[in-house]
């Protein structure tokens, strides 16, 4: 085990993060707006379960056609109401209208919790290796969670990236003449983080949350390292 260590240690030059879920708790904003538009709509009789799915649904395909815009986030809750007022037959209301618009403004309003060990890791990381911030999502959304995490001066660069897929990666190892085999990359999605990494030759972590449907995928190789927290980084690294 201890060879093993020194082996990870000596191939270590650049360790790229993920930024939601990973190093802040963002899914938990996305988990309360969905309980909170349930409850909303609950009083129509349909289950909770039917409710998450369609929201599901109708959010995946407007960050097809949106992408992560912040904008996409509340239409998707109002045509989620949509949806069920038409199979109850009743027209929407106004007034329910206006608290989903609240809900989902809430979601980028709140300053997500740090994940547990965030500060601590990334400091012992900081004065070892070259730390990298790689995001995805709402340009103006990512730059408030990052400045309100207080975990911004951590990184050597940080990138807000419109997809998270392997171009993307590849355009910062570019950008950092960085050697794949010296570099690390840690998330919690295998969808962004995982796959794009394996794809590309570089050295993963993987941390799993819960997340939701988009970020559903099976990895490409098994070529990974799984932890099941951020802070077994520590005793790895």
């Amino acid at each position: 085990m201890q060879k093993k260590k020194e082996h990870i240690i000596n191939s270590i030059g650049t360790i790229i993060f993920d930024l939601d879920d990973t190093l802040i708790k963002t899914s938990d904003l996305y988990h309360q707006a969905r309980k909170k538009l349930f409850s909303l709509i609950s009083e129509m009789g349909f289950p909770m379960e039917d409710v998450v799915n369609k929201l599901d649904e109708i959010d995946i395909q407007h960050i097809k056609e949106k992408g992560f815009s912040k904008e996409r986030y509340p239409l998707s809750l109002i045509k989620t109401y949509h949806y069920f007022c038409n199979l109850r037959e009743i027209n929407p209301r106004a007034e329910i209208e206006k608290k989903i618009i609240k809900i989902a403004g809430e979601v980028f309003e709140i300053t997500p919790q740090l994940v547990d060990g965030s500060e601590k890791v990334l400091s012992y990381l900081k004065g070892k290796y070259k730390l990298i911030l790689a995001t995805l999502g709402d340009r103006e959304v990512q730059q408030k969670k990052i400045e309100n995490s207080g975990l911004e001066n951590n990184f050597s660069a940080i990138y807000i990236m419109h997809f998270k897929n392997t171009e993307e990666y590849r355009g910062i190892i570019k950008d950092h003449q960085l050697k794949k085999e010296r570099t690390w990359l840690i998330g919690n999605s295998v969808r962004s983080d995982l796959n794009p990494g394996l794809e590309l030759g570089l050295n993963c972590i993987l941390i799993p949350a819960v997340t939701w449907k988009f970020e559903e995928e099976k990895p490409i190789s098994n070529k990974y390292i799984e932890l099941e927290s951020l802070t077994e980084i520590l005793a790895l690294l």
